[in-house]
């Protein structure tokens, strides 16, 4: 009975019962989160859900490996955390060890991909930041022509994009596994009827020529995975048109697999952004525990953080 409000919902009730009968935190966490959402939630929840099992189905996959691949991926950030409490450090400190243990490992790869698929209707901070990109890319003055999206995932984020601008956009995306781009081209070529120019790149984007500016630039979750994201940014400023802007998310305290650099604030993060030429026009600051600021930074509890950003 205690999954009865999700009755309207039964796709995502699949998901929810799945992964709360295994897990007794998440059971608290997600339960204690969906007190506090809308019916928008709900409604984006199911829909994920309706389309992402039909795509598993599809791959022979079940949801319940699915939804294996997130308790795994929150069982590994567990781990992660206690090794950063006791060391002080992140378990990686260099972007060749990620992509030898993650990246280039086919098998690890598609579980963390359906692992952050899953959690990005299950954790509040990953939802707020999907809400506030679908939020900016809805604003009318947006006139996009060439679209990039760095680090393409699940491919959930590059599909609302291709929702807004699709008729008059070319999209191009670059990632560095090959697994990555292959579920995504996937999950896309399955959600999306329509003839798009999408031009997908397997590739470092510290080390790929770009012969165009871009007029949008979507880099989620990217920085905190590479040796030097401040170079990544200066990069990123020289191929962003003059009016362009680029919606990035990163994290401080936030120990993982894959994770080598360590934010230790959210001014660490800000200030790299300055230093890169941007100004910031909107941002959300989003804690992972529902504490006060000040016990969150002392504890050196998880903060994502979220951002639109233009030329400064």
């Amino acid at each position: 009975m205690e999954l009865a409000y999700l009755s309207k919902y039964p796709n995502f009730k699949k998901i929810v019962k799945l992964v709360i009968d295994n897990s007794h935190l998440q059971k608290i966490k997600i339960l204690n989160f969906h007190k506090k959402v809308d019916k928008v939630y709900f409604e984006r929840a199911e829909e994920f859900s309706k389309d992402f099992q039909q795509y598993l189905n599809m791959q022979n996959t079940s949801l319940d490996t699915a939804t294996k691949a997130y308790l795994k991926m929150c069982a590994d950030m567990m781990i992660s955390h206690l090794y950063f409490y006791k060391h002080n450090k992140y378990p990686l400190s260099e972007q060749k060890d990620a992509f030898e243990k993650v990246y280039d490992n086919a098998n690890e790869m598609k579980s963390y991909v359906y692992g952050i698929a899953v959690s990005q209707f299950l954790w509040s901070t990953h939802y707020a930041m999907y809400s506030f990109f679908i939020q900016e890319i809805q604003k009318k003055d947006l006139d996009i022509k060439n679209y990039l999206e760095i680090g393409c995932g699940h491919g959930l984020f590059l599909f609302e994009a291709i929702k807004r601008f699709k008729d008059k956009t070319n999209f191009e995306i670059v990632d560095i596994s090959k697994t990555s781009i292959e579920i995504t081209k996937s999950i896309i070529n399955y959600l999306v009827n329509d003839k798009i120019n999408i031009n997908y790149k397997l590739q470092d984007i510290l080390k790929y020529k770009f012969d165009k500016k871009f007029d949008f630039i979507e880099m989620g979750e990217v920085l905190e995975h590479v040796d030097t994201p401040g170079i990544l940014l200066q990069s990123i400023y020289k191929i962003l048109s003059k009016n362009g802007k680029l919606f990035m998310s990163t994290c401080v305290d936030c120990p993982t697999i894959d994770h080598v650099y360590h934010f230790k604030s959210v001014k660490d993060i800000e200030e790299m952004i300055e230093k890169a030429g941007f100004k910031i026009d909107s941002k959300q600051i989003l804690p992972v525990e529902d504490l006060p600021m000040n016990e969150i930074i002392k504890r050196k509890i998880t903060i994502n953080y979220c951002a639109l950003l233009s030329k400064a």
